[in-house]
């Protein structure tokens, strides 16, 4: 018991008197180049090493990818076609020479339009198609009158007016007392 009792008194003291070193010891303050150094060494170690994976992951799929076939030689480009010859200018001083106009029509005249058969078959065809249109409205319009008119009849025989009102249309005289 007593070697017990020895030993947690030697624990303690040793516990005690490097607990009171530990909590006695003066500050010292964290250098922050030497945090930076080796903050700046673990990061280029990391980049380091995903750079090689990197390359180990490129080189890997490299191998495993299977070989494209050669592309066909283009065939030779066309020659361009050559641009007409330019006429000469003018001297100088000289303006070149106005396009021929048709002569112009009288006053009050218009000119005659030209002769254009597919746009007069067109309009043709759409005013025949505006005239069915029509036709088909004007249809449907009266057929949906006639159902009006027939709804009104048959809301009129279900629910007629009173003949008489249910009210005097004048009230009786005060009587005098």
């Amino acid at each position: 018991m007593k070697l017990i009792h020895t030993a947690a008194a030697l624990a303690l003291a040793t516990t005690a008197t490097t607990t009171f070193a530990w909590y006695a010891a003066p500050y010292q303050p964290v250098d922050p180049q030497t945090v930076m150094a080796q903050h700046q060494q673990a990061m280029q170690a990391a980049f380091e090493a995903q750079r090689q994976f990197a390359e180990q992951q490129m080189n890997a799929m490299q191998q495993q990818r299977p070989a494209r076939p050669e592309f066909p030689t283009p065939p030779p480009m066309m020659n361009a076609p050559e641009f007409p010859q330019m006429p000469a200018p003018p001297a100088f001083g000289q303006y070149p020479a106005a396009p021929e106009f048709p002569q112009r029509p009288e006053f009050g005249q218009y000119p005659q339009y030209p002769e254009r058969p597919a746009f007069d078959a067109r309009r043709q065809e759409l005013d025949g198609y505006r005239a069915q249109a029509k036709q088909r409205m004007d249809e449907r319009r009266a057929a949906m009158q006639q159902w009006r008119e027939a709804r009104r009849a048959a809301y009129a025989q279900a629910y007629p007016m009173p003949a008489q009102p249910s009210a005097p249309a004048t009230a009786p005289a005060p009587q005098a007392q």
